[in-house]
């Protein structure tokens, strides 16, 4: 009894912490109700944190505690201050599979609590729970405190392509290696009941010492392919092995050598293996578009390779050599869809950079995406570039939907396609939509500090303000020079009055552009909203001074005479923005907190209605939404 006494003591204080009401205790066990799934699982958490602490400081194993916590989300029936119904009885079935000192929580929970907890959740092999009858699909809590749950692990059908090492003897043969895994990364993601991690993630195991478990838990996948290849000549030889994560046995393990002409089928049969391995049926369509050779001229195919391989330098020379590199490929094949959409993607960037005229590059970009989808409508990567184009630039947002939607019915995994469709439906003001979009486009990417960016400028204006500060904080452990999360938490944290950390963020974005017009004009807008004026004028004095020199978004110039509350000389700012096809416009259709001032404004509905965009949503929430 002094024992169950202690335990008591220390369990209640943390359920009324996290607003839990206690239905009753059954032994040494609590049966607790919350509000909402996300308030259960954060007291589970410290729950277990709690005892794991209190154990550590016993001397001994007497007295120590280890308690196993379901938690199940659904309809119960209250009578006589008690709970009943199928969600309580599929609770306390879920309680008993959790490891002593862990957490499980059933399919629901885990739908509401995705990425909005700093732990993984890993999918226990699914069992049959006793007096239920259909099948509830449950989830570990990996706690950092506790070993590694071992009752279960991501799907093997959520996989990661690493990076193939290239053993090349020649070094400008290396952009085969990574080609060839993004080439299967694409293919592999048009099989709808596969996952496969976006490039932008895997990328960073190039070269990489890390193991495979270590690898497999970064990116919460059940699978991971590795390999090489070597170019000699005419000839490739390629090695591929698939690995189990949790056994890290191999699924199979394979080589080829081949002629370069036969670099298709090599991709195709990899593919293959990799669905037969998991146990996924290829559906017909999907099989067409894995098998299909995209050119007949393998010289086409190693230009629009090593063209693919410069442009993710992102530099304008590197995006100037592209572009001969996929004209290049064009005219030895000139059905080449991927060329051409290569060819757009490099106009978009040389547009969305200020590396050429917005006109004279938009306008090619969908001269040559045209021609893409011309020739191979399933091209998901196209339909993307195009949506992004349609929305940017022509402001035709319910096109542009159309185009995004394409994209994610050809490629349910692309990460890329995810996120411009949730951007796309923001602006129609479906912010909850769009926040769970970009959560299911951050699986697919888990690394992305772009995705984690957007979402975390979404939760804001969702009012998920902790939520927000968490994808933030977690981009920077994986990308800790990423500027928009910079200047997006310091604009946050300035309009919260919380000018230390504010300021320190925006100095840090200043340091890493060198002091770029655009980030002093951020800068210049929180000294605003911090109540310094006059440092806010003296940036932005020298916003104008470099605009003589430099191209400068009106729209970010807009943004500091908003907060300087100069209306006049904000219409007069996005006017210019509108002529320039500024593409942070849309921010004028999101419920921004920075735009309150000037929404009563009749300027503000004109401003709209030349952009094609539907009427202004209530404020809520706040951002400058830069997540590019």
């Amino acid at each position: 009894m002094e024992i169950l006494q202690r335990h008591n003591s220390l369990l209640r204080p943390i359920f009324e912490k996290h607003q839990g009401r206690e239905v009753k205790t059954i032994g040494d066990a609590f049966l607790i109700e919350f509000g909402s799934a996300l308030q259960a699982l954060q007291c589970a958490i410290e729950v277990q944190e709690t005892l794991s602490g209190y154990n550590k400081s016993l001397a001994t194993e007497d007295g120590k505690f280890k308690v196993r916590i379901g938690i199940h989300l659904g309809d119960v029936i209250y009578r006589d201050n008690d709970v009943f119904g199928d969600a309580v009885n599929i609770a306390s079935r879920i309680q008993p599979l959790s490891e002593p000192g862990g957490i499980c929580v059933s399919d629901q929970v885990q739908g509401q609590v995705r990425n909005k907890i700093p732990y993984e959740l890993l999918k226990v092999e699914q069992v049959k729970l006793k007096n239920v009858t259909f099948p509830v699909d449950i989830y570990q809590v990996v706690l950092p405190w506790e070993p590694r749950p071992t009752g279960g692990v991501p799907s093997t059908r959520r996989i990661a392509i690493l990076p193939l090492a290239s053993l090349a003897q020649d070094p400008q043969d290396d952009y085969l290696a990574d080609g060839m895994t993004e080439e299967l990364i694409i293919s592999l993601s048009s099989v709808k009941d596969l996952r496969v991690i976006a490039r932008t993630s895997v990328m960073r195991y190039k070269g990489t010492t890390k193991g495979i478990s270590e690898i497999a838990s970064e990116l919460n996948v059940g699978c991971v392919v590795e390999g090489s290849i070597r170019k000699a000549g005419n000839k490739i030889r390629v090695h591929v092995v698939m690995i189990d994560a949790k056994s890290e046995e191999h699924l199979f393990a394979t080589t080829y050598d081949r002629d370069l002409q036969d670099i298709f089928t090599v991709q195709s049969e990899i593919a293959k293996l990799v669905s037969k391995a998991v146990k996924v049926k290829i559906r017909d369509i999907e099989k067409a578009r894995i098998e299909k050779k995209p050119t007949e001229s393998i010289d086409a195919y190693n230009l629009y390779l090593k063209g693919r391989f410069v442009l993710h330098r992102r530099s304008k020379e590197a995006m100037l050599e592209a572009t001969k590199l996929f004209q290049q490929a064009i005219s030895l094949d000139g059905r080449y869809a991927r060329a051409y959409a290569g060819l757009a993607d490099t106009y978009l960037l040389l547009g969305s950079h200020g590396y050429l005229d917005g006109k004279e590059a938009f306008g090619k970009a969908k001269e040559f995406v045209s021609k893409a989808l011309e020739l191979d409508e399933g091209l998901a990567e196209a339909h993307v570039s195009l949506g992004f184009l349609l929305e940017s630039f022509y402001y035709d947002y319910v096109a542009a939907r159309k185009e995004f939607e394409r994209a994610v019915s050809l490629s349910p995994s692309y990460a890329q396609a995810r996120h411009w469709y949730a951007l796309d439906l923001a602006i129609f003001g479906e912010i909850g939509e769009t926040a769970s979009q970009l959560e299911k486009a951050l699986e697919s990417d888990p690394l992305s500090p772009q995705i984690a960016t957007a979402l975390g400028i979404f939760y804001v204006m969702l009012g998920r303000n902790d939520e927000a500060l968490f994808q933030w904080n977690k981009a920077l452990m994986s990308s800790p020079d990423n500027i928009p999360v910079y200047l997006n938490r310091g604009v946050f944290y300035a309009e919260e009055g919380r000018k230390d950390e504010a300021l320190a963020d925006l100095s840090k974005a200043m340091e890493l552009t060198s002091g770029a017009a655009v980030v002093k004009c951020i800068l210049a807008f929180s000294h605003a909203a911090l109540g310094d004026q006059a440092e806010a004028l003296r940036l932005l004095q020298e916003v104008m001074v470099a605009s003589q020199k430099e191209y400068v978004s009106p729209w970010y110039i807009g943004l500091v005479h908003v907060a300087l509350g100069n209306r006049d000389d904000f219409f007069g700012w996005a006017e210019k923005a509108v002529n320039d096809r500024s593409v942070e416009l849309a921010a004028l259709v999101t419920p921004d907190k920075v735009l309150n001032s000037v929404r009563d404004d009749s300027r503000y509905g004109e401003l709209l209605r030349k952009l094609g965009l539907p009427p202004s949503l209530p404020p809520k929430g706040s951002s400058v939404s830069i997540s590019e």
